[in-house]
């Protein structure tokens, strides 16, 4: 539909026609003396004064014929009264009065936004998700026709609505936004039915069949087994036996600003306060507490399924804060009042001094701290900041309020395995299998730690710089709570290649611009590299890189023979020896000429005093070498 619709009609909205007074004082033939105020089954409105009805047309709410037209069509199953007097088309009719007539001062001419470019609010779409009265899909019927395909406006919807009457799918697929037809009032099912039905076969239009259909003849309904949801439409397994992690928690979690997960997903079927909602199932009857989490005390269950601190915070906190507000006063739903109350009107957040948490609560969150990298048994247990006993438990089970220490530190207690240990082998190596669980996937780790023995300094810190060690940071928490693998990396500025700065690609677990490679490497969890054997994969010919090889005849030989014919990365020369010393800097890790073999075939080198003025002799690729300088 575009801004110039002179024939769009929507109930809902300013619809007035003053225009039409004086000639509706003049439809003698529509006149029966009615009642002011119209009825929901007559549309005769004409007094025998030659007045319309008192309120029978207002601009610019349109008045009760607006109303009174809807209800009127949808008591009589689709025929409009209207057409007695204007018309089948109600473009005059007996009345000589046209419906669409006036588009400045009638229907949707006085409002402002009825059709907008995306992504604005559409007034004709606000209107239409309405109950029926002046607005709803029933409103739009009566000028577009039944099918919204033109009626007697002659005005399609498909038009700007290329499949449906509503917005383009996936409609459920925006919730949050404006065009979500969670918003829709259920009043209008019967309308969506025409579309969405049920019958007892697939319909590519009804997406979620329910499991257990209406019987014939129930009236169409978004939740009684007649459309697309019912009361037993979630998936198998939704709701767990104890203590087993729950589907429907778990999706309840979730970033409640994405489709059909957070607790916004909820309210549109149990209702904003969960009690019941459209569908007339309260969220209270399964979790035993007015609240539509798991039993109290919820936030002492850390490190079970059914922990708060797994809550994705977007989309999810405005709900919480319902319940669990702090406005300045005792909360019983609020256990700790934060001693820095947020200022009015911030928005609701677990932190910022709106609900339960903030940053000085007993110390800030996360807790960043040399107090907490130096826990020990003595300070965990009682005298200092006040003693972390009585907040945490080391393991699950705990009634506290805080979480179990092993909620983070996951292979084992932090008193008792120091640094880094209670949570990663060194090298990263443990879990279940071994070496394949985060945060202890093994990788490539063990091969890399190795080298420290080979001089160059790698360590933790070369590739996860600044995201672990004593202090932690707020990198290294935030990642150990998010649970989400790879981990994060991040490189010395010492390694980067000279083609630029070094990155880790998590989708392919491979690295670029790393030095010491050269340039990309084998897959981090799967690949290999035979270090005396496989050249290329670190060294490149030309100058793109800090170990790529460009010197005297590589440009002639390397078209001919393996690396490996001429050089030999185990001989006990300083130039094989130093493979792996110095990788820390951008220089070769000794004289190239050391790693070259003293036979090759017949040919046998001897090497000089200065680079480059080692000799050949013997034959090789039949060619006859003479004492010939690289």
């Amino acid at each position: 539909m575009t801004t110039k619709m002179p024939s769009l009609r929507n109930f809902r909205n300013p619809i007035g026609c003053l225009f039409l007074l004086a000639a509706f004082a003049a439809a003698a033939g529509c006149s029966t003396a009615e009642t002011p105020g119209g009825s929901g089954t007559n549309m005769n409105h004409v007094l025998p004064s030659g007045s319309s009805v008192s309120g029978w047309v207002v601009t610019p709410s349109g008045g009760t014929h607006a109303s009174t037209a809807t209800l009127d069509y949808i008591a009589n199953n689709g025929s409009s009264g209207c057409t007695q007097c204007h018309g089948s088309d109600l473009s005059g009719g007996i009345s000589g009065v046209s419906c669409f007539g006036n588009t400045a001062g009638c229907h949707h001419g006085p409002v402002t936004g009825w059709v907008a470019t995306a992504p604005a609010a559409q007034q004709h779409g606000v209107s239409a998700k309405k109950a029926p009265g002046s607005s709803g899909f029933a409103s739009c019927q009566i000028c577009h026709g039944s099918n919204f395909s033109g009626g007697g406006s002659n005005v399609s919807c498909y038009i700007c609505h290329p499949l449906t009457p509503h917005a383009r799918r996936p409609w459920r697929a925006s919730a949050g936004s404006l065009y979500d037809h969670g918003t829709t009032d259920t009043a209008n099912a019967s309308v969506c039915y025409t579309c969405h039905a049920y019958t007892g076969t697939a319909n590519p239009n009804n997406p979620h069949p329910p499991t257990s259909p209406a019987l014939p003849g129930t009236a169409p309904g978004c939740f009684n087994g007649t459309m697309c949801h019912n009361q037993a439409g979630h998936p198998p397994g939704w709701t767990a036996t104890a203590p087993a992690p729950q589907p429907h928690g778990d999706t309840a979690k979730k970033d409640g600003t994405v489709s059909g997960q957070g607790f916004p997903s909820c309210q549109e079927c149990h209702g904003a306060n969960f009690a019941g909602g459209s569908v007339n199932v309260s969220c209270f009857l399964c979790h035993g507490v007015s609240a539509p989490h798991a039993r109290k005390p919820w936030r002492a269950s850390a490190g079970t399924a059914y922990t708060h601190t797994t809550t994705v915070e977007a989309g999810n906190v405005p709900v919480c804060y319902t319940c669990h507000a702090y406005t300045g006063t005792a909360n019983p739903r609020n256990p700790h009042p934060p001693p820095t109350p947020a200022p009015a009107n911030t928005p609701p957040g677990c932190f910022n001094g709106t609900m339960c948490h903030n940053q000085a609560l007993p110390h800030p969150v996360p807790f960043n701290d040399p107090v907490h990298d130096n826990t020990t048994s003595l300070s965990y247990a009682g005298t200092t900041y006040p003693g972390c006993i009585s907040c945490h438990d080391i393991s699950a089970p705990s009634t506290k309020a805080g979480p179990v220490c092993q909620t983070c530190h996951v292979a084992a207690s932090p008193l008792a395995a120091a640094n880094c240990t209670s949570c990663h082998g060194s090298p990263p190596n443990s879990g279940a299998p071994a070496g394949a669980a985060y945060p202890n996937i093994a990788g490539a780790h063990a091969a890399h730690i190795a080298l420290t023995s080979a001089g160059t300094p790698i360590s933790c810190d070369t590739c996860h710089n600044g995201l672990g060690g004593l202090p932690s940071t707020p990198d290294h928490y935030n990642r150990a709570k998010s649970r989400v693998p790879p981990g994060d990396v991040a490189f010395l500025a010492t390694y980067n290649a000279e083609t630029g700065a070094s990155t880790f690609l998590s989708s392919a677990l491979t690295c670029t611009n790393v030095s010491c490679h050269g340039g990309t490497t084998p897959n981090w969890q799967t690949g290999a590299i035979n270090v005396n054997t496989a050249c290329t994969i670190c060294h490149s010919q030309g100058t793109a890189q800090f170990n790529s090889y460009n010197s005297g005849e590589h440009s002639l030989h390397v078209s001919l023979a393996q690396c490996t014919e001429c050089h030999d990365m185990t001989l006990a020369t300083a130039g094989a020896q130093n493979h792996f010393r110095f990788l820390s800097t951008s220089a070769m890790e000794g004289p190239a000429k050391d790693t070259f073999r003293n036979t090759t075939g017949s040919v046998v080198y001897t090497p000089g005093a200065t680079a480059g003025a080692g000799t050949c002799t013997g034959t090789c690729h039949g060619k006859s070498h003479s004492a010939e300088t690289w």
